[in-house]
């Protein structure tokens, strides 16, 4: 508005997507609350839980007593609060540190309920300080940065690669000819070089297709989540300050602009259509350096890669036989995610006739011009003049579908009504539109990712599962074949030591020194970890339904802790990207089984509707064993809730579903 603050920089400061209806709708009532001088809590209160929070979650996580909560609170302890935060707690708790502490024990054992973009104020102050040190030593001493930590020109090698030595089995990452500053790459650098825009994307050599993918999508729906992600950077010094969603928290990532090049010194990875805009390569640098390699990232999650940029919860959207059958019913489904302002992405069925390693990095091309395997952006979902189109977006910049409603238009089915309706340009941009029946008959499925703005309110607790020795019981006889495995009686008792895809290593009970490979699927685990929470929820008075819950699951972004194993079959080093299989089962105040997800992912989540007041059970489970560090997080809205750690054993989840 005149002499206000834009509006679409406004909704970005509260997390709310110009698409998401809902979220506009929201701020529209706030303002008219606010004229309407309605009470709302005092600032100060949410100030005070976020920051007690704060330091219950850092607590939890290095393992420490809440009696050492006042130490977080003092200057130069790691910077957990934010500047508001820290003198909130010293003004009111400076001549009582030991309510501060009751506070933060409470917090441990009951987090409470603060608004679902709290951190980012932390993360920024934090970033930008270091931003202004770095710039500060640059100039003193005329030279540009290179980051001490992900060093390309002394350690090439721990950069690229997850085992610091080499590539690994199935790495597709180039291998860079130099390394050069992007000044010397590019004439008249800028970061943003007319706003943000799927089109801008371009993948290197190298597998990041879901990460480009991603990005594309953010571009098309929620261009300045990507513009607020670099918090700080001053190109002069050569320094990037990028902000990530980790576990649920705000992190940034600081990296300089030192980029691999090929033989023509010609950028090798990620970079812009335009050469002078740099957003591109920068983040996706940032986005490796989080994930520890580049190797890490070749390869992945797209809804992870959206997740990380604009925190929330994720998942897919099957399509099931229903859907084959009625093409619109799945059209309805991602219609109402795009109206809500949730991103989407998609990848595409290998078929028959494919030209295997005709991609970037070896994908599979197909007749119909989708690659096999490859991560596109679901940039528009139109009914338009009676037909229902797709539009979807290959992060090459190029290679795009061949059938009907493309842009060959070999049938004139683009009439000029349909080509105003939907912005038909027919460039080969890599953009292209698809009819809901071909889009179905050839995609695997949608993947989605939904963020929280201001309507939402979040709690979050951080837990470990129980460890201790694994057994598990022999379901056959196994007859070693090699002298690395190891044979089992059907029956048998088993220590399980590891667990790599298809094959766990351990010894039968009973015999320690005989160790060895065995089929993971011959046995079963006699125990889980399990863990339990119990929800409390209260509707809100004035609220015009029932509250609303999304209930996750999230452990450790697996990619972080570098690990990599040997390959039975070639003794190859190859990258651990395998996540434990989780379980996340809620029970309802009826006591009926609300939502029960699960799987060898990153995070599992569901979504309910709590009618009136009642306790909803939450069970966390590691259902193989292997879990460790897990987050549980709750979205409300509408109402308010408080979850709390209760004692739980496996016997009574399996009698609560009846497993």
């Amino acid at each position: 508005t005149a002499g206000g603050v834009p509006v679409v920089e406004f909704l970005d400061d509260l997390d709310i997507n110009p698409g998401d209806q809902e979220g506009v709708q929201l701020l529209a009532d706030a303002l008219a609350a606010v004229r309407r001088g309605d009470p709302r809590r005092p600032h100060a209160e949410h100030v005070l839980d976020i920051a007690g929070n704060k330091v219950a979650l850092k607590l939890r996580k290095e393992g420490k007593p809440p009696e050492e909560a006042w130490s977080f609170v003092e200057e130069g302890t790691g910077g957990n609060l934010s500047n508001a935060g820290r003198a909130a707690v010293v003004s009111k708790f400076s001549a009582d540190k030991a309510g501060f502490v009751a506070m933060v024990k409470q917090f441990m054992v009951t987090p409470p309920l603060i608004p679902a973009s709290a951190g980012m104020a932390v993360n920024r102050e934090r970033c930008c300080a270091a931003i202004d040190e770095i710039v500060r030593r640059c100039r003193a001493s005329g030279e540009r940065f290179v980051d001490p930590g992900w060093d390309v020109t002394k350690n090439p090698y721990e950069v690229l690669y997850v085992d610091k030595q080499g590539p690994g089995h199935d790495c597709t990452v180039g291998a860079p000819a130099a390394y050069k500053r992007l000044s010397e790459v590019v004439a008249n650098p800028r970061l943003f070089k007319g706003g943000v825009h799927a089109g801008d994307i371009k993948q290197g050599q190298i597998g990041t297709c879901f990460l480009l993918g991603a990005l594309g999508a953010i571009a098309a729906n929620k261009e300045e989540a990507i513009k607020k992600a670099f918090i700080k950077y001053d190109m002069q010094a050569g320094v990037y300050g990028v902000r990530f969603c980790v576990d649920g928290e705000w992190e940034h990532v600081i990296v300089d602009d030192l980029m691999p090049v090929d033989q023509y010194g010609r950028l090798m990875y990620a970079r812009s259509a335009d050469p002078e805009e740099l957003w591109v390569p920068i983040l996706e640098k940032a986005y490796c350096k989080l994930n520890t390699c580049y190797e890490m990232c070749d390869g992945g999650r797209p809804n992870q890669a959206i997740y990380h940029i604009c925190g929330g919860a994720s998942g897919k959207f099957m399509i099931t036989d229903k859907h084959r059958k009625e093409p619109s019913a799945y059209f309805d489904v991602l219609a109402n995610a795009k109206s809500r302002g949730w991103l989407l992405t998609t990848t595409f069925v290998i078929k028959k006739n494919a030209e295997r390693g005709g991609g970037k990095c070896g994908e599979a091309v197909l007749p119909t011009g989708l690659v096999g395997g490859h991560v596109y952006s679901v940039l528009q979902v139109v009914d338009a003049c009676g037909v229902k189109l797709i539009q979807c977006r290959n992060p090459w910049g190029t290679g795009e579908w061949k059938g009907k409603y493309s842009d060959e238009n070999a049938s004139g089915e683009w009439t000029p009504e349909l080509k105003a309706a939907t912005g038909w340009t027919g460039l080969n941009d890599g953009k292209f539109w698809m009819s809901i029946q071909d889009f179905v008959d050839n995609s695997s499925g949608v993947e989605y990712a939904r963020t929280f703005g201001p309507q939402w309110k979040k709690i979050t607790t951080f837990k470990t599962f129980q460890q201790g020795t694994l057994k598990a019981t022999a379901n056959w006889a196994y007859a070693a074949r090699q002298d690395n495995e190891l044979s089992c009686k059907k029956g048998d008792t088993l220590e399980v030591m590891t667990m790599n895809p298809g094959w766990w290593y351990g010894n039968v009970v009973g015999a320690p020194d005989a160790k060895g490979f065995f089929p993971g699927n011959y046995v079963t685990l006699q125990d889980r970890p399990v863990a339990r929470f119990d929800m409390v929820s209260v509707p809100c008075a004035d609220a015009k339904g029932p509250a609303t819950a999304v209930v996750m699951l999230m452990q450790p972004n697996v990619k972080m802790l570098r690990k990599w194993y040997k390959r039975k079959q070639d003794g190859k080093n190859y990258k651990d990207v395998t996540y434990s299989s989780i379980q996340l089962v809620v029970i309802g105040p009826d006591g009926k089984v609300a939502f029960k997800r699960q799987g060898k992912k990153r995070s599992v989540s569901g979504e309910l509707v709590l009618k009136g007041e009642g306790t909803w059970k939450v069970y966390a489970l590691s259902l193989d064993g292997r879990g460790h560090d897990f987050t549980l997080r709750t979205y409300i809205k509408d109402g308010s809730a408080t979850l709390t750690e209760v004692a739980a054993n496996i016997s009574e989840v399996k009698a609560a579903i009846g497993g």
